[in-house]
C-alpha cells in the first residue's frame, strides 16, 4: 500500500499563512476557556484508562513524564511493525467504525519539502515513528462504554494483523 492509497493520506502542497483571528473568534475562544479544565481533566481520565486497559497489549503506549502533563490532544499507540502490518491493523479498526488515524505524515515527505530538497530517509527517527503509530479516539464526550469498544477492537485488530 503505497502512502497515497491509505485514508489518513494527506499533502502539504503550500506553505499556509497565519491569519490572525476575529474579534468574534476571539470571543468564542474566550467562552470556551471556561470549559478548559473540565476538557482537560475528562481526556486525562480517558488517557488513565487507556493506560491501563492497553497496558498487557504487545504495543507500545504514550510516554507520560511527572514533571509536565499533556493536554492529550492526541493519544497514539506505536505498533511493532515486526510482528505486525499497521496498515491491516489500522483499516481493520476503520472496519469495526473506530475513528482511528496516523498524526502525522512527516513533514519533510510533504510535497511543498520535497521540491526543497529533502527525501525520504533524512529523518529516520520521524519516519520509524510515523510508520508505527496510530491515533486512537480522545476527546471529551468519549464514553466508557466507547472506550471500551475501541480497546476490544484494537484486540481484534491486532489478531487480524499479526504477521
Amino acid at each position: 500500500m503505497t502512502p497515497n492509497d491509505s485514508p489518513w493520506y494527506y499533502e502539504q502542497i503550500d506553505l499556509g499563512f497565519n491569519y490572525r483571528m476575529t474579534d468574534i473568534q476571539a470571543a468564542l475562544g474566550l467562552s470556551q476557556l471556561k470549559r478548559l479544565d473540565a476538557a482537560l481533566h475528562k481526556r486525562k481520565e480517558i488517557a488513565q484508562r487507556y493506560d491501563e486497559y492497553l497496558a498487557n497489549l504487545p504495543i507500545k503506549l504514550p510516554i507520560t513524564h511527572s514533571n509536565s502533563q499533556s493536554s492529550w490532544h492526541l493519544y497514539t499507540i506505536q505498533i511493532d511493525t515486526a510482528k505486525f502490518d499497521r496498515d491491516i491493523v489500522f483499516n481493520h479498526l476503520r472496519k469495526l467504525g473506530i475513528g482511528v488515524n496516523v498524526h502525522y505524515i512527516p513533514v519533510h515527505t510533504q510535497p511543498y519539502y520535497q521540491n526543497l530538497g529533502f527525501n525520504w530517509g533524512d529523518f529516520p527517527n520521524a519516519e520509524h515513528y510515523f510508520h508505527q503509530t496510530i491515533s486512537l479516539p480522545i476527546y471529551p464526550d468519549l464514553t466508557h462504554e466507547q472506550q471500551l469498544q475501541v480497546v476490544d477492537a484494537v484486540k481484534a485488530s491486532l489478531k487480524e494483523g499479526e504477521k
